[in-house]
């Protein structure tokens, strides 16, 4: 990070209370990282711990509430802790943000840590109102296909968490990020909530890899009720019909044998944390 190109002002990193020392360990290597460069670490790094782990947006709100707190910034750029930034991709994005105005949050082209040659998502996802269902665009393609930026700006729902950069403006008409979800869906909620006025955005040539479900891992429980704890938040018309989608999905994960995910999407559990949760 302290090697990125661009109008980096401050580091922030929320501990978001993973209980495994990492905040020992940051301020550690800060403090070494200072000295050897004849600087404080406050100078450039702030470290917020959080005292329980609220999930992936409540953690950000820590982070952004500091922000809002300690001086006006014209952008704000969302890591998770499992991504690896090329020095150019802050001044990639920003650049891409100051032409196009208009756009309120601006992804990257997240590369797969583990396979680098192969496109983890094109900036973000498309997202299907009607099931309440996003999907990543460009998946698994090559880092060297050719991309059409405005054919995924005009599928383009909402910007990957991974990698997000933000502008003051769409902080302040979308607000906090809703806590409500703990894991998946913050994002396209976060975009709904800015309103029409803040377009996601995605630049092309700023590379960011990131390792999936790293640092949260993969939880099906909210991958799933999460669809339809949205439908009724954001877009409640659409509820009978992500209904039969989480059942369909059931349907078809038993044809497949994953007896596992049938059994969670059909057991009381998770209707009564789907529809009252």
């Amino acid at each position: 990070m302290r090697g990125s190109k661009g109008p980096l002002a401050r580091v922030v990193v929320v501990e978001n209370a993973s209980g495994d020392g990492s905040a020992g360990r940051i301020r550690s290597w800060a403090n070494e990282s200072a000295a050897s460069c004849g600087a404080e670490p406050s100078d450039w790094l702030v470290l917020l711990e959080a005292t329980e782990n609220r999930g992936y947006a409540a953690g950000n709100n820590i982070g952004l509430a500091w922000i809002d707190a300690h001086g006006a910034a014209s952008h704000v750029w969302l890591l998770n802790p499992d991504t690896l930034v090329t020095p150019d991709a802050l001044l990639h994005l920003v650049s891409y943000m100051e032409a196009e105005p208009e756009i309120g949050a601006c992804g990257a082209l997240l590369c797969e840590m583990d396979q680098p040659d192969r496109i983890q998502c094109y900036g973000g996802a498309g997202f299907r109102d009607w099931s309440a269902r996003p999907f990543d665009l460009g998946k698994a393609a090559l880092v060297t296909d050719p991309i059409d930026q405005h054919d995924v700006e005009r599928q383009l729902g909402y910007v990957m968490g991974a990698c997000m950069l933000v502008s003051a403006a769409f902080l302040r008409a979308a607000g906090p990020m809703d806590e409500r979800f703990f894991l998946y869906f913050e994002e396209i909620a976060w975009q709904r909530a800015a309103g029409p006025a803040y377009r996601p955005g995605f630049a092309p040539n700023a590379r960011v890899y990131h390792r999936r479900h790293a640092s949260g891992g993969r939880n099906e429980l909210y991958l799933f009720a999460n669809r339809l704890r949205f439908a009724r938040w954001y877009q409640p018309w659409s509820v009978p019909l992500v209904v039969c989608g989480l059942l369909g999905t059931a349907a078809a994960a038993a044809k497949r044998g994953e007896w596992r995910r049938t059994r969670l999407i059909l057991s009381p559990r998770f209707w009564r944390f789907a529809l009252l949760g």
